[in-house]
């Protein structure tokens, strides 16, 4: 786990002082390897590789990157190979006779063999650049869930890389201005997906992609994994105690293949199901000395108590942050300057990280994605039974809608007008279950910036591309399985991965998530959507562990983990929504009255708390 970033250069022309660029993109990623730092610059001084170090696996000084490979080959590598002793094994009866104990020096020897192709069998997370000195190629590539993030600016003549934008930016490969669609996609998803960058010139690459730039001017682009394809429908018959057997096995499997580490790993420990069965499932796997960390807060929300009653049941170490809004405001101009790219979310993982930081541990594990992918979102529920309804009431919808419009609380007005005229989109579906502002509510407050026509115009049909990228179908699917796809590609990916890393590298903090892996999910998906009795309170995840959680964590409704923003922003917090809105205001973002309209909707319960937190975090986001 580390931070990387680099340059280059095309014609023979020379980075012009690479020592002190490489010192630039160092100190802008240092928070993401405390450990140590490494750079390389080739002899024409065309091409500079940075590194900065987290040591996990082989904390020797054979690890250390950049790592070269018979003087012709560079690898710069941010994330973990988790299956990496079988892949060196494969490498050992191939010929190959490593030096080091690192999962680093795996994946570069494949990488030289293979190419690009090796990727598919890395079971982890991972961004990397690889610079082959004899094709005179740089080679980009990122996870296929896009755990670890990779942004690229390039330019006619170089490119540059980095594992936050801003390295890019404090090199000056790219400006502070956001880019217009890149924008838009955060007021209509509450997050950034790739390969949108919020700063112009930039992009992020796609998870489970490849980029390759060659010095004479060639370029290639590639997909080795798409994560879309194990939702599809096939033949195979799976029975309900074969995919109970599968599930438990292989999380089981996941979690201790996410346990291994040359350094003591602990647990992000809510209240829910999720964390308590990675707690359970590590334990089955032989964990000893177990370490947990919670958020508690003064809120009926606060799940404080059930985490510590999992971790008593369970013996682990456990350790409690209490957080209250007064943390906030004194730490917001520090959250915003990690933040790297807007979200209305991440702030809950910045404290939870910093208290597992606090005990000197470097690696944690997360349940994130364990709703994804054993069915624990509203969603799966609503979104099946939405278009049921629909395809049942055939031409008497409409007047069913009115009908339905008429039984709903004030704040869901607006998304239930969106759903009834979806035409049976499955992706409008989505974005009112999902999505942060529509389009209606979007067009009224957006201000002069939003509102020039033609510049909005380019950046919603941009938009439109990355969204039925990110949500189209590459095949027949379940309705649950069509569900577990699209909240897996966008709200996972894009947002929840996303800050979980950006917010616990903020302080030097490596986070593996067990539920976001390909095999974990091969074993479960499309097979579940055949079994559709198992989403239900995520049994298939609780009812298959060896060793049971506390029957009340079994039974509370779905919560999710946030912090009590609705209540702190009636009070402490409130000024700093209210000067956010301000902000964006000001800037003409939004119209001169939408900062009080916004704010009175919500203090009247016609909307939810997360608009004006959202919009008031973008304005103290574009002013930071």
């Amino acid at each position: 786990m580390c931070g990387i970033a680099g340059v280059a250069r095309r014609d023979g022309s020379p980075i012009a002082d690479p020592q002190a660029l490489a010192g630039v993109l160092g100190k802008a990623l240092a928070h993401r390897g405390p450990d140590g730092s490494g750079t390389w610059t080739s002899p024409a001084a065309d091409v500079l590789l940075v590194h900065r170090r987290l040591a996990i696996i082989d904390l020797s000084a054979g690890a250390a990157q950049p790592m070269m490979l018979d003087g012709r080959h560079l690898i710069v590598f941010n994330g973990e190979v988790y299956n990496y002793r079988e892949l060196r094994r494969e490498l050992e009866s191939r010929g190959e006779r490593l030096r080091s104990a690192s999962d680093t020096e795996v994946l570069l020897r494949l990488l030289v063999l293979d190419g690009p192709a090796a990727l598919e069998r890395v079971r982890g997370m991972f961004a990397l650049a690889w610079w082959n000195a004899e094709a005179r190629a740089l080679l980009l590539a990122r996870d296929r869930y896009g755990i670890k993030p990779l942004f690229v600016a390039a330019a006619p003549g170089s490119i540059a890389f980095g594992s936050e934008l801003r390295a890019l930016r404090s090199a000056k490969f790219i400006d502070r201005e956001p880019d217009p669609a890149a924008l838009l996609a955060f007021l209509a998803w509450g997050s950034v997906p790739p390969p949108l960058a919020w700063n112009r010139g930039a992009e992020m690459l796609e998870p489970g992609s490849w980029f390759e730039w060659r010095q004479d001017g060639g370029e290639r682009r590639g997909c080795f994994a798409d994560a879309r394809a194990v939702y599809r429908t096939n033949r195979e018959t799976v029975t309900s105690d074969e995919l109970c057997r599968r599930a438990g096995a292989s999380v089981r499997d996941s979690v201790a293949a996410h346990l291994v580490a040359d350094v003591p790993v602990g647990v992000f420990l809510s209240g829910g199901i999720d964390s308590g069965a990675i707690v359970s499932a590590a334990m089955s796997s032989g964990a000893s000395n177990l370490q947990t960390f919670t958020v508690a807060f003064d809120d009926a929300s606060s799940e404080g108590d059930r985490a510590r009653a999992t971790a008593e049941q369970f013996g682990t170490t456990h350790h409690e942050l209490r957080v209250d809004a007064t943390h906030l405001v004194s730490d917001l101009e520090t959250v915003l300057a990690h933040l790297d790219q807007p979200t209305i979310d991440a702030v809950n993982t910045f404290y939870v990280a910093r208290a597992v930081a606090a005990t000197g541990l470097k690696s944690v594990l997360s349940g994130t994605g364990g709703d994804e992918l054993f069915g624990g979102y509203p969603s799966f529920r609503r979104l099946p039974r939405g278009q049921r309804a629909k395809r049942i009431a055939g031409p008497l919808w409409p007047a069913v809608a009115v009908v339905g419009r008429r039984t709903l609380a004030p704040r869901l007005q607006t998304r239930w007008r969106h759903f009834a005229a979806a035409n049976g989109s499955l992706i409008e579906a989505y974005r009112v279950q999902r999505g942060f502002l529509l389009p209606e509510d979007l067009d009224a407050i957006a201000g002069p910036a939003l509102l020039d026509a033609s510049a909005r115009h380019d950046a919603a049909d941009v938009l439109d591309r990355v969204e039925h990228t990110r949500l189209d179908a590459i095949g027949t699917e379940t309705a649950t399985a069509a569900v577990a796809r699209m909240e897996s590609r966008l709200y996972l990916q894009s947002q929840l991965l996303r800050d979980i890393d950006v917010m616990a590298m903020a302080h030097g903090l490596e986070v593996r998530v067990p539920y976001v892996d390909h095999e974990l999910t091969a074993a479960i998906w499309p097979a579940l959507g055949q079994h559709s009795a198992w989403l239900r309170g995520k049994r298939l995840l609780h009812a298959t562990l060896d060793r049971r959680l506390p029957p009340a964590i079994v039974a509370q409704q779905k919560q999710g983990f946030t912090l009590p923003f609705a209540s702190w922003m009636r009070g402490a917090l409130a000024p700093v929504v209210q000067d956010g809105l301000g902000r964006l205001s000001a800037a003409g973002w939004i119209a001169a009255d939408a900062p009080q309209r916004v704010w009175h909707e919500w203090t009247n319960g016609a909307t939810h708390w997360s608009r004006a937190w959202g919009l008031g975090l973008l304005g103290h986001f574009l002013h930071a």
